[in-house]
């Protein structure tokens, strides 16, 4: 009976956890509903098969009770730990911008977005581009404006972009040919736009605040002002 609860914990604390994980991430109002039912059935989980735990203890023997107890500590503990260990380090590896690899392209879109559109942060989101980019970008503002000046007097935009949930769900398709990268993103109900990526010169990589990205936007972003 004892084990049987155990694995019942061990099974609710998963729960638990990948609720925490769906409710951090969650973007659309339903589904942040259902990750926090299920976060509540969880928790209320947890604690019925705790108490039932030591309904059961109270009957054995001290020594016995005790055992249960440290079991049942240890497996929540490992449980929670093998999770908490797992996601960060998988999230950390689907980030690499540091190789010119087509995740790394797609990656670099999507950080470009991030900065440009949802922080609005104009100087740091004219770095994922390159020198030709960051003129076509400024030539947009006209009277002889900057990449960082267009980026300021106009609200960046990009169709359906307004959350870290939204950017995440964003399907984008990366292609390399050498040392092009081709990303298309692909906003739901709207037309495909396509950014071109080259490689990063050493210049660029030297610029001030420079992203450590292998890829730098050289057709396309124009499309967060644009659209």
């Amino acid at each position: 009976m004892i084990a049987r609860l155990l694995l019942r914990i061990m099974a609710f604390v998963a729960l638990l956890i990948g609720a925490i994980v769906a409710t951090a991430r969650a973007d659309a109002a339903w589904t942040v509903t259902l990750a926090v039912a299920g976060l509540v059935l969880a928790a209320a989980g947890v604690g019925m098969s705790l108490r039932g735990m030591l309904e059961r203890a109270d009957d054995a023997t001290p020594e016995a009770s005790g055992r249960g107890v440290v079991a049942a500590l240890g497996s929540v503990a490992a449980v929670a730990l093998a999770l908490a260990l797992t996601l960060p380090v998988a999230d950390s590896s689907a980030t690499s911008t540091a190789k010119p690899t087509a995740a790394a392209a797609d990656r670099t879109v999507r950080d470009f977005l991030a900065t440009a559109v949802l922080d609005d942060s104009a100087y740091p989101g004219c770095e994922y581009l390159t020198a030709a980019e960051q003129q076509r970008i400024a030539a947009l503002a006209g009277d002889g404006q900057t990449c960082r000046a267009a980026l300021l007097t106009t609200q960046p935009s990009f169709d359906g972009l307004q959350s870290e949930g939204s950017l995440h769900a964003l399907p984008l398709h990366a292609v390399v040919h050498g040392t092009v990268a081709d990303v298309t993103a692909r906003p739901h109900g709207r037309p495909p736009v396509t950014f071109v990526l080259q490689r990063t010169t050493p210049a660029e990589a030297a610029a001030y605040e420079a992203p450590p990205s292998a890829w730098r936007i050289a057709r396309g972003a124009p499309a967060v002002l644009a659209r």
